[in-house]
């Protein structure tokens, strides 16, 4: 199920293990997101180039200021919410 939302957009691809941790924590947390997939859409590859270069990672998050995360640990990621770690 893809998440829409403002808040955080997230560039990624079905393949990568990373990117399916992220979504799992995004998704358990009940945390909105939109899930830009590099494979299938030619215009989320071309952004992602734009804003990472020839250097890009999987899975990049863009939050709502601005900030961009390239791989973040779950840790990282839930400090920069203000989430916890896990679900209770």
């Amino acid at each position: 199920m893809e998440k829409t939302s403002a808040e955080i957009i997230m560039y990624g691809t079905a393949w990568c293990p990373d990117v399916a941790r992220t979504r799992r924590y995004l998704d358990r947390h009940d945390i909105d997101y939109t899930y830009r997939d590099i494979d299938e859409e030619s215009e989320a590859m071309a952004a992602l180039l734009e804003l990472r270069g020839k250097d890009w990672v999987v899975p990049t998050l863009i939050l709502a200021d601005g900030t961009v995360l390239d791989d973040p640990s779950i840790r990282d990621l839930a400090d920069l919410l203000g989430r916890p770690k896990r679900k209770r």
